[in-house]
């Protein structure tokens, strides 16, 4: 990297840690732009980029193995130790035929789970002793933070063999009590597919797989959980009703009612999560938590997945939370504005109910 070139993006990073950005968008022609409390804002002072500019950080960034792949693939993910901003995951793909930038700043901690203040029944899930966890939410929910802090806290607690297919690694886990391996996909192990046929001719006590995206990966994740494994599965879902929709959407529907037996001998909960901007400042973890509870397992089996809105809506009995009823909670405590929670409630209706009572 050029000194001009290491000077500016020396100080952009250290504008973006200042800031306690999440992420930095370097493309050519414009000002760098950053993501604060999940709003993006230009960097205040910074010139419009070259092309020139992205190139010279790429190039230092990447290998010749790497750069290979980007020219193939037109896009690549890694990780990597950056000054100023630490380990963070970089994006690089071709857009309007030049290169562009995202670099996501990863935590250099594995935030405790009783520090995320996660209700009991998330913590219960980390002791569960078999079944599928799955972790759901949009990009930049919080999703990948929390299943790392309840792997940290199995690996804390017991002695487990714990077994990873991510792409990319984000966060390396160090083996206190447990046993850690970590794979990653295109640098340990071809796909996603491959990584958890191996995990399934093994005995990991404890599983995680960063990205569920078709039908052959489920059907993988069923039969390790059927094998007596504890899986935590993170997917691109906003609730859990759309959650189970979506797995039932990676197969044919001669296949459904298989399916669903599945789901229901083998769930033991989804969790979905959601960072809302919290009052004076940064943001806050809001979740919805449906359990694999008798109940639960017995409607997922018969297809009536209209039921379930009303397990979650009853959640007084603890049963399931809702992310409506966790949002008027926010609400009420004082540490959510009224405005934010209803651009991130489920239902309007509900949460405008919820804080009338």
């Amino acid at each position: 990297m050029g000194i001009q070139t290491e000077s500016i993006f020396g100080r952009i990073c250290q504008q973006a840690a200042e800031k306690r950005a999440s992420e930095i968008y370097l493309l050519p022609g414009q000002t760098p732009f950053v993501r604060i409390d999940g709003q993006m804002q230009p960097l205040i002072g910074e010139n419009i980029l070259a092309a020139s500019f992205i190139n010279d950080v790429v190039d230092s960034s990447l290998g010749d193995e790497q750069k290979k792949e980007l020219e193939e693939q037109k896009q690549i993910i890694i990780v990597k130790e950056i000054s100023r901003i630490g380990n963070t995951q970089v994006d690089i793909y071709y857009q309007k035929e030049e290169l562009g930038l995202r670099l996501k700043l990863l935590s250099r901690e594995i935030i405790e789970l009783a520090k995320l203040e996660v209700p009991e029944m998330v913590k219960r899930f980390s002791r569960a002793r078999r079944g599928i966890v799955f972790i759901a939410g949009t990009r930049d929910s919080g999703r990948s933070t929390l299943a790392v802090s309840i792997l940290n806290d199995i690996n804390k607690r017991e002695v487990k063999f714990i077994a990873t297919v991510e792409k990319p690694v984000k966060t390396v886990l160090s083996g206190v009590k447990s046993v850690i391996e970590q794979r990653e996909v295109g640098k340990d192990v071809n796909t996603f597919l491959d990584g958890l046929r191996y995990i399934r001719e093994r005995n990991a006590d404890v599983v995680m797989v960063s990205q569920v995206k078709d039908s052959q990966v489920i059907n993988e994740i069923f039969a390790i959980a059927e094998a007596g494994s504890l899986v935590f599965a993170i997917i691109d879902t906003e609730s859990a009703i759309k959650t189970l929709k979506r797995i039932l959407h990676f197969f044919p529907a001669a296949e459904e009612e298989n399916i669903r037996y599945l789901l229901s001998e083998n769930l033991a909960g989804i969790i979905c999560s959601r960072l809302i901007p919290k009052i004076g400042g940064g943001r806050i973890r809001a979740l919805e938590i449906l359990p694999g509870v008798p109940a639960v397992r017995s409607i997922i089996a018969s297809g009536k997945f209209h039921q379930l809105a009303g397990i979650l809506q009853a959640s007084e009995d603890k049963t399931a939370i809702s992310l409506d009823q966790y949002l008027a909670d926010l609400v009420s405590s004082g540490k959510v504005m009224t405005e934010e929670a209803l651009k991130y409630c489920a239902d309007e209706e509900v949460l405008r109910s919820l804080l009338r009572r």
